[in-house]
């Protein structure tokens, strides 16, 4: 249920505090950078997603600030493998704890295994959705199997070419072990 809430403006130690969760299906056209990845000229796919507060207190009795994320939806991609439109489902589950400065961040960032941010009262969290999915794209698109009419007749004619029989490299090698008759 998506709650009457600014996502680009999210007060986070507000929304942690009171254990809000917030979720919703938006068109792609609301993360331009993520719509710029697909292939197609106008994609209808839509971004669900949904965003957790929590306050947790820690071991030392510190108060800690959480979000939590899940987020999904499907780009088509170029298949470096056969050059063809592909299509990806992509998704993320993060945690993430707040800071309350770049300092802290930097100090706790080796420390820790959690991912960490600073706490802002204007927390964009459109872009954060789009930049976990952006991180979630394949480095490498690939089908599983590419069933392409060009590579398929790449492969006939390299099947063919090897058809004949080609010089042993070491076969020259082997002529200069044969003893020479004086």
């Amino acid at each position: 249920m998506k709650n009457n809430l600014h996502l680009n403006q999210l007060d986070i130690l507000t929304f942690a505090k009171s254990a809000t969760s917030i979720s919703g299906d938006d068109a792609l056209d609301l993360f331009p950078r993520l719509k710029g990845e697909d292939l197609r000229e106008s994609p209808n796919e839509i971004v669900h997603w949904s965003l957790r507060g929590e306050e947790i207190k820690s071991e030392d009795g510190e108060n800690q600030i959480w979000l939590h994320l899940q987020a999904k939806t499907q780009l088509t991609l170029t298949c470096q493998r056969c050059l063809a439109p592909a299509n990806f489902d992509l998704g993320v589950s993060r945690s993430f704890r707040f800071v309350a400065d770049e300092q802290v961040a930097l100090a706790q960032d080796d420390e820790n295994e959690e991912d960490l941010l600073v706490i802002d009262r204007k927390f964009n969290s459109l872009e954060l959705i789009e930049d976990e999915l952006i991180m979630s794209m394949p480095i490498v698109p690939r089908h599983p199997s590419c069933h392409n009419a060009y590579l398929a007749s790449l492969a006939e004619e390299n099947a063919q070419s090897t058809e004949f029989e080609r010089p042993n490299p070491f076969a020259v090698l082997e002529q200069l072990k044969k003893p020479t008759n004086h």
